[in-house]
């Protein structure tokens, strides 16, 4: 009795640690994304950094409208750190939580956190974007 304990421990243990290699391929391929979006955005290349979005935020949100949005901002990412990335058990989704050095008018902010959500679309991870489109430009889904 006292075996059989023991190779079904060791077949639990087993499976669990099968399951490992997967979980940190998602988050390694996880992690590169979010340094290339948050990059795209340091280097202020805002069609790069609309590409990272998932398909609901560019259903929401035009190319041109978020183009828009982003080079009229005032302010600027001079850096960033990935924090914590917390992923779910289904292992298509993912709280990411960035450290943020952003310049505004000449006064530089340090470490200020955000969290973004992502999500895995067609086999690769995607952000999902709070930015809502302005009222006066026509989106080019609108009826």
């Amino acid at each position: 009795m006292l075996r059989v304990a023991a190779i079904c421990l060791m077949l639990v243990l087993s499976a669990g640690c099968a399951a490992l290699p997967s979980i940190t391929a998602k988050r390694e391929s996880l992690e590169e994304r979010v340094k290339n979006y948050m990059q795209a955005q340091m280097d202020r290349k805002w069609d790069r950094a609309y590409t990272f979005l998932d398909k609901s935020s560019r259903d929401t949100v035009t190319l041109e409208s978020y183009l828009s949005l982003n080079r009229t901002r005032k302010t600027s990412n001079t850096g960033f750190a990935i924090g914590e990335i917390t992923m779910f058990p289904s292992g298509d989704q993912a709280t990411v939580k960035i450290r943020m050095d952003v310049s505004y008018m000449g006064f530089n902010f340090k470490a200020i956190s955000q969290a973004q959500n992502w999500v895995k679309e067609r086999g690769e991870w995607f952000v999902k974007s709070d930015l809502q489109p302005k009222p006066y430009i026509k989106q080019e889904n609108q009826k």
